[in-house]
Order: structure tokens, then sequence, then C-alpha cells
């Protein structure tokens, strides 16, 4: 059924074509913004800025039913009852949040938010970015009666639509009654289970769910490396660990790759330069940043103690992307370790299902393959660095043909059962030695 409550989603790349779509789907009116014509011109020619599963699909009949449409001129924002900001927040190669770009751009749609209407805000933002605006806002327009509220974005690239519309729960921080009968009105459509608190507590639960989950990566990671040097096996304490009720079956416990991505990163950056700014002496959060940096040398580390010199040593690498099921590059763990072999003078050549062609700051020392076995005969070691699903079909692979046993380096021990094979010598975190 058709709701007439016209929203506006703010902010098109992989958080807002998803909101935008997914709430449209449940027969919502909803204008989709972004302030650049071109990415508004692909949306209208079917042109994506990021590979999601189901995205295409979901946008192109909601487009067909009239529920959604795309724009780039900012009056089209001024009658709508909920102006949902999505602007997916740039992280650099430091995990160092561009938070301007999204305040910024915030900013320049004051002049049109209509008068009692709600801006529930999913942007990655730090703690106390709403409370900002909203004081901003009431300096320029005090009449306008404009509330501000926060629902952190909770998606994952590849699942993205299935985690929207069928959440765990929904958090939502709000400032008035009002509002709250306005968002529950939208996002009744998805869930009942709503979870009800102030704006900053809202904030604050988005960077302390990804601070720690960021917690238990590092905490199992250094814990599988341990593992490696006391005969212990990571895999078999994963078990353990998960069998006890107080941790459970679910819990971000799997020995494996550095987390990587710069979302948890972000978040917990976030979170140690809130303590510097309240000149707060706590030490654990920048000693997750830390553990992580150090860990994403494993595989490097591991590959030069089995090859003392990776100098011309040549490389495969399966998987490029940030995870499986997307195209995105932009800080993905694969391109980080090709980036450190080829500073230790090693030959690298890759495969990924998703990647055609690569940008030119990559292509210069990356060989890009276009079938598996390109990356596997005449190489010194292979890395699994993305788990895509066709990778599994290494095991009919008839490793008998090479001339030596084969070197593979699997972190998350994604293949484990499919390479426990003569000819391949297979390792992984957490192995004893």
């Amino acid at each position: 059924m058709r709701n007439n409550i016209k929203i506006s989603v703010v902010g098109l790349w992989h958080l807002g074509a998803v909101t935008a779509s997914c709430l449209a789907d449940k027969g919502l009116n909803v204008n989709a913004y972004d302030h650049d014509e071109n990415t508004i011109n692909n949306f209208n020619n079917g042109v994506l800025p990021i590979l999601e599963p189901g995205l295409e699909e979901l946008i192109n009949i909601n487009k067909l039913n009239g529920t959604l449409s795309f724009s780039s001129n900012r009056v089209t924002l001024s009658d709508s009852e909920l102006i949902w900001v999505t602007y997916d927040t740039p992280v650099n190669d430091q995990d160092i949040a561009d938070v301007d770009y999204v305040i910024n751009n915030i900013i320049a749609l004051f002049p049109y938010f209509k008068k009692d209407s709600v801006v529930l805000i999913s942007s990655q933002l730090p703690v106390g970015s709403i409370s900002y605006l909203e004081n901003l806002f009431l300096n320029k327009f005090p009449e306008r009666n404009v509330s501000f509220a926060c629902s952190p974005e909770n998606l994952r690239l590849g699942k993205a639509i299935d985690v929207f519309m069928n959440p765990d729960r929904i958090i939502v921080g709000i400032r008035d009654e009002e509002a709250k009968k306005k968002i529950y009105n939208i996002l009744s459509s998805i869930t009942e289970n709503i979870i009800w608190m102030k704006v900053e507590s809202a904030e604050m639960t988005k960077h302390a769910l990804n601070a720690f989950l960021a917690t238990s990566v590092v905490f199992i990671n250094e814990l599988a490396v341990l593992c490696e040097h006391v005969g212990a096996s990571a895999n078999e304490v994963e078990q353990g660990l998960k069998s006890e009720l107080r941790i459970g079956q679910k819990a971000y416990l799997r020995p494996g790759s550095a987390f990587d991505g710069g979302t948890l990163a972000r978040d917990v950056t976030y979170l140690v330069e809130k303590e510097m700014e309240h000149n707060l002496s706590t030490i654990f959060f920048s000693s997750i940043l830390k553990s992580n940096e150090n860990h994403k040398s494993w595989v490097v580390n591991k590959i030069a103690a089995e090859l003392p010199s990776l100098k011309d040593k040549k490389i495969g690498i399966l998987g490029l992307t940030y995870k499986p099921g997307t195209d995105t590059l932009r800080r993905s763990t694969a391109i980080e370790i090709c980036n450190l072999l080829h500073k230790k003078g090693a030959k690298i050549s890759a495969f990924d299902p998703a990647i055609k062609n690569l940008p030119s700051n990559l292509e210069n020392f990356i060989t890009l393959e276009s079938v598996i076995d390109d990356v596997i005969i005449g190489k010194d070691a292979v890395i699994v660095a993305t788990e895509w699903p066709i990778f599994k079909e290494l095991a009919s692979f008839d490793f008998s043909k090479l001339l030596n046993e084969l070197l593979i380096f699997d972190a998350n021990s994604f293949l484990q059962k499919e390479l426990n094979i003569p000819g391949v010598r297979y390792i992984s975190i957490g192995k004893p030695l």
C-alpha cells in the first residue's frame, strides 16, 4: 500500500542508494537527491556507483512504480516531511573521516528544509555533530521548528538490502515526540523493533558497536598469532569461546585478516579524537588501531619467512575487492597487501570476478588476469585475499602439473577444506607452526 508521506533521501552512494530504493519498495514516496548532476544522470540512465546485489533491480522496479525519483535540484526537498541524510563519509588512508564534507553538504540544504519537518541523519559522523547542526539551523531559521534525529547506518556491502529490509532492530535518537511519530510512521513498515533514545546516545551507540567489533577482531587475531607459537589451533579455541553462553555463536571472533574498509577504524578513531578533545588519558581505543595495523603485515611476514627475498618473486592474488559481492577497491585489505608486496619488489598478478579494469595507480604494478589459473601457474606463492565463492573451484585444479609444491596463504582459512590436498602447502592464521 502506498504511503503519501514525502521523503527525500540525501546523498547517493551506497548508503543513500540502498536507503532510497528500499523505502520506495515499501510504498513510500521517495525523492532521491544528490548535489552532483552526473550522479543523478547516471542513476536515471541505470548506471550505479557501486555493485550491490539486487540494487539495480530494486531501483528499476520502483522507478516504474512511481515511488522513486532522482533529482539534483535542491528545491525538490522543500515539500518533504522527512529528509533522510545518507552521505557516505569519506575516509582517508589514515582512517581520518572527512566530516566537513558531510556537514557542509547538509548546511547547504538548510534553506530548503520544510517547516515542522524532521531531518534524520544516518551519515557516519562523530558524536556531537547533530547537536552542532541543529543549533546552527536554529540560529538561522528559528521559525521553522525543524527537528533533528539520528539513526546510525547498519548496512554491510554485499548484503545491504537484506540488512535494511530485515534488521535485528533499528536505533533512533530523537529530541521530541512529534519527530518520533513521523519517524515511526516510516520505520514501522520495516520493523516494530525500534529502540528510541537520545540523539547523542544513538550517535555513541554506532561508535560503541564498531569499536566493540574491532576489539573482537584484534583480540582473536592476537590470540591466533600466539596460538601459532604454542601449538594450539586458533579455530579450536574459537569454538571453545563461542560455546560459552556469555559470548555465543555469533560473536565477532574468527581468526583471520585485520579489519579493513575504514568503517570500524573510522569509529574507533572518532572515540580516540573525543578522548583527546576532553583530555582523557585512556589508551584502549588507540591500542585497537595499533594492533590492527600491525596485523595487516601478517601475510607478508609469513611469505618473507618462506621466501627469504621477495624481490622478483611471482605472487598471485585471489580477490582484490573490499568484500565479495561488491566491486569497490576502496580501503581493501587485498590492495594494502599488494602495496606491501610491491614495496618489497614482488611481481604481482591478480584475479577478481568483479574487476575488469584497474585504476591507473594500481595497473602500474598489478597485472590483472582474466582466469584463475593464470594467478596460480608459475607463481612462487598465492594469497587468498577476498572470499569469492568462485575460488572454491580450486579444489578441482590439478596441482600435480605444477613443478613445485605451491605455497597458498589464506589468512581466514576460507579454502582450508578445499586445499587440504597434495601439491599444496596451505598456511593460515592460528595454525601451529
